[in-house]
């Protein structure tokens, strides 16, 4: 019998209520505790967005960043995490040539453009009190972009990330995330592989499909 179920037998008798009283009261708190805990922590198959920012500079791209999110079950506590981002920035040239005549570039934290197209796997957290915390890794095909330098280039970045949620409908939850992304990039303008270095931070909306 579960703490909740006793604590209601407890307070009913407290009450001197009638034994067929209590009886039901507690029935009751036992089919709200067993309907709480086999309550999933998110839907088979799931829709999401995010919206937030991310952090570059050198020759990785910053800026305003969207993503768009499909969740997909395979076991119990894990999910595919299927993800779509566009990195939009600004800046103006920062490319130029040393005493070596070596091409260095000096983008800001929010400049430049990025299309990542990747997937992972997200394991959800023991939560309480509403909230459901997960963890996560994928690995993103990446297409760089820094229009004012005429540099383009092609990554492939891996991040590892971290997030809560909790549920304000029967369907939807809302949530933030952090993701620290690293993994080499192939350069045009005889840079060839630079590393990428970023870190995105964002607020999460997640839908459950029927």
């Amino acid at each position: 019998m579960s703490r909740r179920v006793i604590a209601a037998a407890i307070a009913a008798g407290a009450l001197g209520l009638p034994a067929g009283a209590r009886a039901d009261e507690a029935a009751a708190e036992a089919a709200e505790a067993a309907e709480t805990s086999d309550a999933p922590v998110a839907a088979d198959r799931e829709l999401g967005a995010s919206l937030g920012v991310a952090v570059g500079g050198g020759v990785t791209p910053g800026g305003l960043r969207v993503e768009g999110r499909y969740l997909y079950q395979l076991s119990e506590d894990d999910w595919f995490d299927g993800r779509m981002a566009f990195t939009i920035g600004g800046g103006a040239a920062a490319c130029f040539r040393d005493r070596a005549d070596d091409v260095v570039c000096d983008h800001g934290r929010a400049d430049g453009i990025a299309i990542d197209l990747g997937g992972g796997v997200r394991r959800w957290l023991v939560g309480q009190q509403g909230f459901a915390p997960w963890v996560g890794v994928s690995a993103a095909l990446r297409l760089v972009r820094f229009g004012d330098d005429e540099l383009t280039g092609v990554a492939l970045p891996l991040a590892a990330a971290a997030g809560v949620r909790a549920r304000v409908a029967d369907r939807i939850s809302v949530g933030g995330q952090a993701a620290l992304e690293a993994g080499p990039a192939l350069l045009g303008r005889g840079l060839g592989l630079e590393p990428q270095l970023g870190l995105v931070i964002g607020a999460t909306v997640e839908v459950a499909l029927p």
